[in-house]
């Protein structure tokens, strides 16, 4: 089994703006998942080194991708695994407003290799859209392959099908919410048609505006379309 963990850290800070980050670590570390993706994550003189801090704290290898250039550092996306890293690279996504980036990495697990990409989409809708559209255009030759994409995408309407399958709605779990303290599901983890969902769930901690979603994965047996 594969445990796979997405969370927006909200730049290690609660709704009431409150250091939370040595409590998410302590969470992210009982979580015990092999592949953590993190949203909101701040690599800079400013605000912390934030990246480093829980590579070091979850023993864990790590790969990061900037967003927003603060200083000489930044603000973006992460991978934290305990798996060998094969792979990583990051790139800029078209957006109107606040830069995004899309982190695309891969695993070694079970002697495979595991495409994973972690991301955060725009608030605007126009650039959200265009983002999607991105996403699904890169997911298309890959999709038969073994990947995860997981991130906040901004919006419970986001889909990627038929290329990707929703592992919350392959456990029929998409009414929960993964926002603090709103009734929407923006988190999201996707898993391509080499993947058998096992077990979803929403982890119900405040240390930020976001709960952590945990997605247990096992190989399929008989690899179907998604959709």
């Amino acid at each position: 089994m594969l445990r796979v963990v997405s969370y927006n850290i909200h730049g290690g800070k609660d709704l009431f703006w409150r250091n939370r980050l040595d409590e998410m670590a302590e969470t992210l570390s009982a979580l015990d998942a092999d592949i953590i993706g993190l949203q909101e994550v701040h690599q800079n003189e400013r605000f912390g080194y934030q990246a480093d801090y829980l590579a070091e704290r979850l023993q864990a290898h790590y790969a990061y991708a900037p967003s927003v250039k603060i200083g000489r550092g930044a603000y973006g996306n992460m991978l934290l695994t305990r798996l060998p890293l094969i792979h990583s690279s990051s790139q800029l996504l078209q957006s109107k407003k606040e830069p995004r980036s899309l982190l695309r990495a891969a695993v070694k697990w079970e002697e495979k290799r595991v495409n994973v990409w972690v991301t955060h989409c725009s608030l605007d809708r126009k650039s959200r859209f265009s983002q999607w559209r991105f996403l699904a255009d890169a997911i298309s030759p890959r999709c038969h392959e073994p990947l995860i994409l997981l991130g906040d995408f901004n919006s419970p309407a986001v889909s990627f099908a038929p290329h990707l399958r929703d592992c919350a709605r392959e456990t029929n779990r998409h009414q929960l919410s993964t926002l603090v303290p709103f009734a929407k599901r923006v988190d999201f983890v996707f898993a391509s048609a080499a993947w058998e969902v096992a077990e979803y769930k929403v982890v119900h901690v405040r240390w930020s505006d976001h709960y952590p979603v945990l997605v247990t994965l096992t190989p399929a047996q008989r690899p179907i379309p998604a959709g």
